[in-house]
């Protein structure tokens, strides 16, 4: 019989090692720390993360796989640098997609994820805010439409879209543009209409795509690839 005295059970941390290195490097790329080209070489990122040279291959490899970094020319890898096919790719799947989980939400998420989701929108928050709430209120979209699938589709993608989205805001007016179409989405989502959450959905979607690309052009005109 065990002994009650005798407490020997170790906490599990939520996240691995190599788990938190890709968080901590997706955020700063979709924040804009870590621009598309930037190199990454393993020598600094062990020296900016106190981790492993294992944990940080790791890491890297799984950034791969999500599209976030890539092979460089030189050394090591480099944060992707998408050009306009595969942005506009990107956006036509989103498209496809994410207006489906705008409905299923609706159809399927308590009052209370709704009313988390709607308190994500915040016209007022300052520029870093917003595109934090953006991030949150993808990811309460996903949970709230109880899709496997259809979520194991779009967070792949939402990842690289965070990505784009600190270029996309060097657009003039984007970034209230953008929040008034979530806007539009959330009161069609607070509404339980499922038919005005996936129009409003495909109307920022194709609003999203639009300044993406022309953001991306702007920077492939500016920094031609090497």
């Amino acid at each position: 019989m065990t002994d009650p005295k005798l407490d020997l059970m170790i906490d599990r941390p939520a996240e691995s090692v190599p788990e938190m290195v890709v968080r901590r490097i997706r955020d700063a790329i979709a924040a804009g720390l870590l621009p598309p080209g930037r190199q990454l070489t393993e020598r600094e990122l062990v020296e900016l993360t106190g981790v492993s040279r294992t944990s940080v291959r790791e890491a890297m490899r799984h950034l791969q796989t999500l599209g976030l970094v890539e092979p460089s020319p030189s050394r090591g890898v480099r944060v992707a640098r998408l050009g306009s096919a595969e942005v506009r790719e990107i956006y036509e799947v989103r498209d496809a997609l994410e207006p489906a989980a705008a409905e299923l939400f609706v159809l399927r998420a308590t009052d209370e994820e709704v009313a988390a989701l709607v308190a994500k929108v915040q016209p007022h928050a300052s520029g870093d805010e917003r595109l934090q709430a953006i991030y949150e209120f993808d990811g309460l979209l996903l949970a709230g439409a109880r899709n496997s699938l259809l979520k194991s589709m779009l967070e792949p993608l939402h990842t690289r879209i965070h990505a784009l989205r600190s270029l996309s805001v060097t657009i003039p007016g984007r970034l209230e543009s953008s929040m008034q179409e979530y806007l539009e989405l959330a009161e069609a989502i607070a509404a339980r209409s499922p038919e005005r959450a996936s129009e409003a959905s495909h109307r920022h979607v194709r609003a999203a795509a639009k300044a993406a690309l022309k953001a991306v052009e702007n920077l492939e005109r500016e920094n031609p690839e090497s």
